[in-house]
């Protein structure tokens, strides 16, 4: 049988001993999924984290989950909801603000944070569907 080369390419887990910056907040109702980078497949010239947002009461009057932070590299984050019956409505509210200025999300999205612009906080509320969150980066490493 062949040697299977690209094994190590296929992450099934969170990254062993993460360890979160400061500006992020963890909470029960988050559950991560994957994480890639330059750790954990070797190469890897970005990185991309998913994980579900679920649920839950404590939400109804808003979370921080990130506060307001920039990066070197450019962002990418979605937030999708997990009903079929509407892909669009959010079935939550994100308020984000960046560089100053302050959105209020109810829909699934997907956004670019350009290198070196402050971003947040992100304030998750009222999430009454589950909701599929990634981000990912033009960064070896996130830090």
């Amino acid at each position: 049988m062949a040697e299977r080369i690209f094994e190590k390419n296929f992450i099934v887990q969170d990254k062993p001993g993460l360890k979160l910056p400061s500006y992020r907040h963890d909470y029960p109702f988050i559950r991560r999924v994957t994480h890639i980078d330059a750790d954990t497949v070797p190469g890897a010239k970005f990185y991309n984290e998913c994980m579900w947002i679920l649920p839950d009461p404590s939400t109804k009057e808003g979370k921080v989950f990130k506060d307001a932070h920039k990066h070197a590299w450019g962002q990418y984050l979605g937030f999708y909801v997990y009903n079929y019956d509407d892909i669009h409505s959010l079935g939550a509210e994100i308020e984000f603000t960046i560089d100053g200025e302050t959105h209020h999300i109810t829909e699934s999205f997907s956004a670019f944070i350009p290198a070196g612009i402050e971003h947040g906080p992100l304030i998750i509320r009222n999430v009454t569907m589950p909701i599929f969150h990634f981000a990912s980066g033009t960064c070896e490493l996130y830090e």
